[in-house]
């Protein structure tokens, strides 16, 4: 572990770059407001670690530390717009900030994921914002800073002053998957994109026209594609409940499982054929008119809640082990128990009419 201050980091960083999946805004940090808390700090700021992949001697990924990195990156742009055409002397500044910490060449030091990046390099080259752009959490920081500087008459120098004291902590990650750490570090935060996970580790399997093919049976609709794993893992690890920031561990340990007994392609293959199976599901694609007639009943009767064992049964039901009489029953049982419940919401769980329906099941 290296400590370095982190204003010098980026100065002397040609290129930083960041993971697909990484969340960009969730935590970004005022800085100015550690201004008014200078006094207690006696010799330095301490700001955490960051985890990094060193790429080349002046590239690297970054896997955790994004949002400090990016917060100082907002705060000199800020400090650049509100000193512009002050006076030559402030624009040579202006300048050497730029070169030093924010541009590499033409291009921004700092690499963000696709939308982020094209939002960071509106406001760095002075390009026109959307409405909808100016509600992403780095624009609005980037406000709070022109706003404070303006208003406190934050001297420029006072900031560099503090930015000098400020020192973090590097752990070089190159023995590690980088992934798996960042999975690691920020397992518990929602807004982390858990499919982009999946989709890097597919990669690594040589799958991503597998994996592409397979979002294709949803038309990459996201929420389907998570409403797919819900209940596929439900029904594969008989969860009660499916907490969403687990869907790339529950997905890794299906995955490396299945491996022990089949190939990767093979595995993909079969996922495939179970999500077209709860795409029809989701979109009452049935040729079977008594079939689909009886999932609209069941739609309509908010039965969302049921799709995971309406999946078990429908893949039954496919490989002919029940028949289409029996499945009709299940249909309209389940259709029974969800009209009543509308009538009374207390009435009998889920789970409890699982199991008599997979009583009447074996007695067929």
């Amino acid at each position: 572990m290296e400590t370095v201050n982190l204003l010098e980091f980026l100065n002397n960083t040609k290129d930083l770059y960041t993971l697909d999946y990484t969340v960009c805004g969730d935590e970004l940090v005022n800085f100015l407001d550690l201004m008014t808390e200078e006094a207690q700090y006696t010799g330095r700021i301490d700001l955490g670690i960051f985890y990094l992949h060193q790429k080349n001697l002046e590239q690297y990924t970054i896997i955790d530390g994004l949002n400090r990195i990016l917060s100082l990156s907002l705060l000199l742009h800020a400090i650049c717009e509100c000193y512009k055409k002050t006076s030559a002397k402030n624009d040579k500044a202006i300048h050497t900030i730029r070169s030093k910490y924010l541009l590499n060449g033409e291009k921004t030091k700092l690499r963000l994921p696709a939308e982020n990046q094209i939002i960071f390099e509106k406001i760095i080259y002075g390009e026109r914002l959307s409405g909808r752009e100016k509600q992403s959490p780095l624009f609005v920081l980037l406000h709070n800073f022109w706003t404070q500087i303006k208003e406190e008459k934050l001297q420029a120098a006072n900031i560099f002053n503090m930015l000098n004291k400020i020192n973090v902590y590097i752990v070089e990650t190159s023995n590690v998957s980088q992934r798996d750490l960042f999975y690691n570090l920020n397992k518990d935060n929602s807004k982390v994109n858990q499919i982009l996970l999946i989709e890097d580790y597919l990669k690594s399997f040589g799958l991503t026209d597998e994996w592409k093919s397979f979002k294709n049976i949803f038309n990459q609709n996201e929420t389907d594609i998570i409403q797919f794993f819900k209940d596929f893992f439900i029904t594969k690890f008989n969860f009660k409940e499916f907490n969403i920031t687990r869907l790339y561990e529950n997905f890794i340990n299906y995955f490396e499982t299945m491996l022990q007994y089949i190939s990767e392609d093979v595995i993909m293959t079969k996922l495939k054929r179970t999500a077209k199976l709860y795409n029809d599901i989701l979109n009452v694609n049935f040729a079977n008119e008594k079939l689909r007639m009886a999932l609209i009943q069941i739609k309509m009767h908010k039965g969302e809640d049921t799709y995971a064992y309406l999946l078990n049964i429908y893949e039954d039901f496919m490989d002919g082990n029940i028949t289409e009489v029996t499945f009709l029953e299940i249909l309209s049982t389940i259709d029974e128990y969800l009209k009543n419940r509308l009538k009374t919401p207390n009435d009998v769980g889920f789970n409890e009419l699982i199991k008599y329906l997979n009583a009447f099941i074996t007695c067929k």
